[in-house]
């Protein structure tokens, strides 16, 4: 039976800026969501989005913890545009 191999552990201090971005996008009424972001054999780029007047934004679960981070901080350092897509269910 064959094992997985999986890299590295990420550092404390990444999990610890990580864990950062998170409060502030949760102080700023923004929630972040991890997800395998695929559809129809399509990798999605993931973004921010309001759905029902609450904001969201959406992380590729596969991303390095590094990218996460990037991903994070290009998102909170960029006011939300006024022309974010609304979904309602």
């Amino acid at each position: 039976m064959k094992s997985k191999t999986r890299g590295k552990s990420p550092s404390s201090a990444l999990q610890d800026r990580l864990a950062e971005l998170e409060d502030t996008a949760s102080e700023r009424g923004i929630q972040v969501h991890y997800d395998r972001l695929e559809a129809a054999g399509l990798k999605l780029k993931g973004g921010i989005c309001s759905i029902k007047g609450d904001y969201h934004i959406f992380v590729d679960k596969r991303k390095s913890t590094a990218d996460k981070i990037d991903f994070l901080q290009n998102h909170l350092n960029d006011p939300i545009p006024k022309d974010t897509p609304l979904v309602d269910e």
